[in-house]
């Protein structure tokens, strides 16, 4: 499996900082030595459902290992304040490089 990959931000929950259209990066590989922390920007699979990505940032970490997800944008944003936090498992990567849609 290579290291990274690209994804596609569908949705507005994080702007300003990432809108529709925009790409990111992602390292697939980050979480190999260390594990997700607060302020990570990650793309996870939504535990609604799984054939889609979620690009959110790490809110905080519980004991027991789950991670609760934010986006920058709350009032539109689906997150673990509806959705509950996540396992591990779901987290795919962190993100490592962006480009706004429209910049070359």
């Amino acid at each position: 499996m290579f290291p990274l990959a690209r994804f596609r931000v569908e949705e507005r929950s994080m702007s300003p900082a990432l809108g529709p259209g925009d790409y990111v990066i992602v390292n697939r590989w980050a979480y190999r030595r260390r594990e997700p922390g607060v302020g990570d920007l990650v793309v996870l699979r939504d535990p609604q459902y799984e054939d889609r990505f979620l690009c959110k940032r790490i809110a905080a970490v519980s004991e027991s290992g789950l991670y609760a997800v934010r986006g920058d944008n709350e009032s539109v944003s689906l997150d673990s304040r509806s959705f509950g936090p996540i396992p591990r498992r779901l987290i795919v990567g962190k993100v490592w490089l962006s480009a706004k849609a429209g910049r070359r």
